[in-house]
């Protein structure tokens, strides 16, 4: 019976100890600095430039100009192999891709 009584005021004190130091901020008014009308000018602009994108569509990357081709990715690794920059460790997972190709995916 005392074990029983010992737990539940254990358990008692417990919910307690979680309330205390809750504080809540009342949400304060926001206040624009900018007219109606000047948002409806700037969204009329972007829609004209093009940079309103909606739907599945919303994010759109930047340009970084052509992509690398694959001889070009290989030979970038062959060197950064060379130049002993590629990640290595526990935190380094290599999978074998066939052959001799190994693609290294570093873990953050």
């Amino acid at each position: 019976m005392n074990k029983l009584l010992i737990a539940a005021a254990l358990a008692a004190t417990s919910f307690a100890a979680l309330a205390d130091g809750a504080t809540y901020e009342v949400p304060q008014p926001v206040t624009s600095t900018v007219t109606r009308a000047e948002v409806q000018a700037q969204t009329a602009l972007a829609a004209a430039r093009g940079e309103i994108v909606s739907g599945e569509a919303s994010y759109v990357a930047p340009d970084h100009g052509r992509a690398l081709t694959r001889v070009e990715v290989r030979q970038a690794l062959d060197q950064a192999r060379r130049d002993g920059q590629l990640v290595s460790g526990e935190l380094t997972f290599v999978a074998e891709a066939g052959g001799d190709a190994v693609t290294r995916i570093a873990s953050r």
